[in-house]
C-alpha cells in the first residue's frame, strides 16, 4: 500500500478499550465455585493493594493513599465471612474508582459470565451511551431477526428488569473507573453487559422500558438482534456532507485484530476526499476510548508535511513481572524515557495530503489512544477543536498488564507506563478543546456540536 504505516515499537501501547488480554492460564472450575474463608479474602484486599503500588507507574499520584486506606479498611471489616468471587467482588470491586484511572480495576466476572454463555445465557444485547442529560440510550439501531421488532439509537431507556436506568447506573458507578466522576459515569456504558450479569446476575432474559413507558420490549435468551448501522471496521465510517465536507468518524482505535481493513479504510476515506475535492474535514472522537495509538497515527500523516511526535517522553514503572521485558533498572525504579523521536508519525506524499481546514470533535468518553490522538492534534496544531472537555487526563497510561489475586482469582489490570503529551506539558487535567461547544436549552435530534463545527470551518475558510 502506498500510506507509510508508523513502526510498532516504543510508542505502540495496549490501552484500555476491553478486548481484554487474558491471564495466561484459565481458571480452574473448582475456583469459580469455591467458597473462601475470610482469612483468603483479607489475603486478597492486601495482594491488590501492595500489587498496585508495585506495578502501577503513578499509583499515588492519581489516587490519594489517604482514601484508598480508608476504603480497604471499610472492606476489611466486611470481609468477616466466607464468599464467593461474586459475593467478594461486589466488595472488593468497591476501590475501582478511588484508583482514579480508567485503565486500572478489578475487572468484572468475565469467566462466570463466558460459564452463561455456553449454556446459552446471552449477555444485554445493547451496545448503550450517556447522552448530554445523562439518559442511557442505545448507542445504535438495532432488529430482532424473528419478527423485525426495532430498538432505535433516539430512545431512553428507563428500566431493566424493573430497575430503573437511574439506579442501574448509580449502582455500576459505585464500581467503575475512571480519573474523574464524569469519565466514571460514562465508562459505565463501556462494559455494560458485564456489570449487569456481575452486579445483578442478569443474562438471557430483560423486560426494557422505554420512552417514558411508551415502547416496552421483552428480550429473550433465544433472540437475535442485529445492528443496522453502517460499519466498515470499528464502526468506524466516511459521509460527504454537503458536497465538500468530509466527516471521518473514528468510533474506535481498536483495530488490532482488523489492521488491513482498518488501513485500507483510511486510504480509501482520504482517496474519496480528494476524488470529491473536499476541502473541509471534520474527524469525530467523540466517544473513542481507544485501542493502538498507531490507528490514530494513520489518520494524522494526511494532516502534515513534517515529521509529527506522539509524546515526548513515557516513564515505567520496574516490577517483577515485567523487569525481564527491559534488562535495566532495579524493582520499583520509574524509569523515564525520551520518546520525542520514538514512531514519529511521517507525512503521506504531497500529492496525498489533505489540504483543507480541519476539525476534531472530542468529549467526556474520549479516552486512552483517543486522548493521545487529541493531544497530538492540539500540540502540533492540526486542527481546530471542538466539542466537550475529556474526563481523562491529558497524559494517559498505557501497557496495561493483568495480573490475578492469588485466591479468588480475579483479574486486575495495572499500566506500568505514563505518556507525557508532545508539549512535555505534565499537568494533571483533562484536556479542553479549542471551542467548548455548549448544549442548547432544548435538545434536538440534530447534532449541534457537528453543526457548529460546519459552521466554524466555513469561518475559516472565509
Amino acid at each position: 500500500m502506498s500510506t507509510s504505516t508508523p513502526s510498532r515499537s516504543t510508542v505502540i501501547f495496549v490501552l484500555l478499550c476491553f478486548s481484554i488480554v487474558s491471564c495466561s492460564t484459565p481458571i480452574d472450575d473448582k475456583v469459580l465455585n469455591a467458597s473462601f474463608e475470610p482469612g483468603l479474602l483479607q489475603e486478597d484486599l492486601n495482594y491488590l493493594v501492595a500489587e498496585l503500588e508495585k506495578r502501577h507507574v503513578d499509583f499515588y499520584e492519581r489516587a490519594h493513599r489517604d482514601s484508598i486506606q480508608r476504603m480497604a479498611a471499610s472492606i476489611r471489616g466486611q470481609l468477616d465471612h466466607s464468599m464467593n468471587r461474586t459475593e467478594f467482588f461486589r466488595v472488593v470491586g468497591q476501590l475501582n474508582p478511588y484508583f482514579n484511572d480508567a485503565h486500572c480495576l478489578v475487572f468484572p466476572l468475565t469467566e462466570e459470565a463466558d460459564a452463561k454463555k455456553a449454556e446459552g445465557c446471552k449477555p444485554f444485547p445493547f451496545h448503550v451511551v450517556l447522552d448530554e442529560s445523562g439518559v442511557l440510550r442505545p448507542e445504535r439501531r438495532y432488529v430482532r431477526q424473528s419478527d423485525n421488532t426495532t430498538v432505535d439509537k433516539s430512545w431512553s431507556l428507563d428500566s431493566i428488569n424493573g430497575v430503573s436506568a437511574s439506579m442501574v447506573l448509580d449502582q455500576i458507578t459505585r464500581y467503575s473507573h475512571g480519573e474523574t466522576f464524569r469519565l466514571r459515569r460514562h465508562m459505565t456504558t463501556l462494559l455494560f453487559a458485564d456489570w449487569l450479569y456481575t452486579l445483578y446476575g442478569w443474562c438471557g432474559d430483560y423486560d426494557l422500558v422505554f420512552q417514558a413507558g411508551e415502547k416496552k420490549i421483552r428480550v429473550t435468551r433465544a433472540d437475535d438482534w442485529q445492528s443496522l448501522e453502517k460499519n466498515v471496521v470499528q464502526y468506524n465510517r466516511l459521509e460527504i456532507l454537503e458536497g465538500t465536507i468530509g466527516y471521518l468518524r473514528l468510533n474506535s482505535f481498536d483495530v488490532d485484530e482488523h489492521e488491513d481493513a482498518y488501513e485500507d479504510f483510511i486510504k480509501n476515506s482520504f482517496d474519496s476526499m480528494a476524488r470529491v475535492k473536499a476541502d473541509k474535514l471534520i474527524i469525530d472522537v467523540r466517544g473513542n476510548t481507544g485501542g493502538q495509538s498507531d490507528a490514530g497515527a494513520l489518520v494524522l500523516q494526511y494532516l502534515t508535511h513534517k515529521k509529527l511526535a506522539q509524546v515526548s517522553r513515557g516513564y515505567d514503572r520496574i516490577h517483577e513481572g515485567n523487569a525481564s521485558w527491559f534488562n535495566r533498572g532495579q524493582l520499583g525504579e520509574l524509569k523515564e524515557m525520551d520518546l520525542s523521536t520514538d514512531d514519529m508519525i511521517k507525512p503521506v506524499a504531497p500529492s496525498k495530503r489533505f489540504q483543507g481546514n480541519v476539525a476534531v470533535l472530542f468529549d467526556e468518553m474520549t479516552y486512552s489512544a483517543g486522548i493521545i490522538f487529541i493531544t497530538i492534534v492540539q500540540d502540533h496544531r492540526l486542527a481546530l477543536t471542538l466539542g466537550r472537555p475529556t474526563g481523562g487526563f491529558a497524559n494517559q497510561t498505557g501497557n496495561i498488564e493483568p495480573f490475578r489475586l492469588p485466591h479468588t482469582q480475579l483479574t486486575v489490570y495495572a499500566p506500568a507506563r505514563k505518556f507525557v503529551r508532545p508539549s512535555g506539558n505534565t499537568a494533571i487535567h483533562v484536556v479542553t478543546p479549542d471551542v467548548v461547544v455548549a448544549a442548547p436549552d432544548s435538545l434536538t435530534a440534530e447534532d449541534y456540536v457537528l453543526r457548529r463545527a460546519i459552521s466554524e470551518l466555513k469561518k475559516l475558510q472565509d
